[in-house]
């Protein structure tokens, strides 16, 4: 079954390789990818678009089937976007107590919003968005902690950040930076980039109230994870840099752990202090940005070093930590 075409005069066709093309900019000394400027909102366009796409082109997926998504609230938001467009329904699954931006924009796409036990975490929104997608032949699941096609959609970000740092002079990037939520940025768009200059060091980003990389992984002893553990992760995870940490360690980073070279933990504080700084200096993002950039900043002097704004400060002004953004 052929896809809608779907035409946008800023972004190109809907349907086209490359649609999502976002700037990189210079920000104190480090080359950004400006991923909030995407349609949505935030990097989770590209693989929300990429996987509808797919699912229509492959047949997996029909005009007014239903899309199925556990979320902490971007991917969420950008499933309902591009569902819209396609002529889906999402249904998205996030905790109860993720922002009231988040399920206002969910909803204002048209998505069906469950909200999940705040004691399961997101954890428990993967399980619920599973049982769901099972009990009904022809629902869409798209588990974006585990499926390869993020994967996919966040390699042609890598490759474009490579096109777009030939066509400046840049040269090859040093290191690639990225919080790990599903872990899709860190390993597609840094595994595409690690794959053409093999010397580009890949740095995972976590919060340090949830440590579970740099444990599990990287076999580093952390400070012990806010909740106690069950099923070797905790339920629910207690920082304020939403968007990553999300108190498990993805498949896709466990499949992928070979690309990663280090990991790294960045405090609250860090990370509030930092999107503070950027909002006031013009860049409208949310805290995994500041995560994001603590890192960077420190690597970045002598180095050429890559790393994202994920998302925009619109989704969490509602928290107390950002109201005045």
């Amino acid at each position: 079954m052929a896809t809608r075409k779907i035409h946008d005069p800023e972004h190109g066709d809907a349907n086209a390789p490359g649609v999502l093309r976002t700037p990189l900019a210079r920000v104190d000394g480090v080359w950004v990818k400006l991923e909030y400027l995407n349609p949505s909102g935030s990097v989770k366009d590209r693989v929300a678009s990429h996987v509808l796409q797919n699912g229509l082109r492959r047949g997996t997926l029909r005009a007014g089937g239903e899309v199925v998504e556990p979320t902490s609230g971007n991917a969420g938001i950008a499933l309902a976007y591009w569902a819209k467009r396609f002529g889906l329904l999402a249904v998205v699954f996030m905790p109860e107590n993720m922002t009231e931006e988040r399920k206002t924009i969910i909803r204002a796409h048209g998505a069906q919003l469950v909200l999940t036990p705040e004691s399961e975490g997101v954890v428990g929104a993967i399980r619920r968005a599973r049982a769901y997608a099972n009990e009904r032949a022809g629902r869409f699941l798209f588990d974006q902690f585990d499926d390869e096609a993020g994967v996919e959609a966040q390699a042609a970000l890598g490759r474009e950040a490579l096109e777009q740092a030939r066509r400046q002079g840049i040269g090859d990037f040093d290191a690639v930076i990225a919080g790990v939520g599903t872990g899709g940025t860190i390993i597609g768009a840094g595994g595409a980039i690690k794959e053409t200059h093999p010397s580009t060091r890949l740095i995972a980003v976590e919060p340090e109230a949830s440590p579970l990389v740099c444990r599990q992984l990287f076999a580093r002893v952390c400070p012990p994870p806010a909740l106690p553990p069950l099923h070797d992760y905790p339920m629910a995870v207690c920082h304020l840099q939403e968007g990553i940490g999300d108190g498990l360690v993805p498949g896709i980073v466990r499949r992928h752990r070979a690309l990663l070279d280090d990991a790294v933990l960045v405090s609250d504080q860090e990370a509030l202090e930092e999107t503070h700084r950027l909002n006031r200096a013009g860049h409208p993002v949310g805290p995994s940005s500041g995560t994001n950039m603590v890192v960077a900043r420190r690597l970045a002097e002598g180095l050429t070093v890559l790393t994202f704004f994920p998302d925009r400060m619109d989704r969490y002004r509602s928290l107390p930590e950002f109201k005045g953004f």
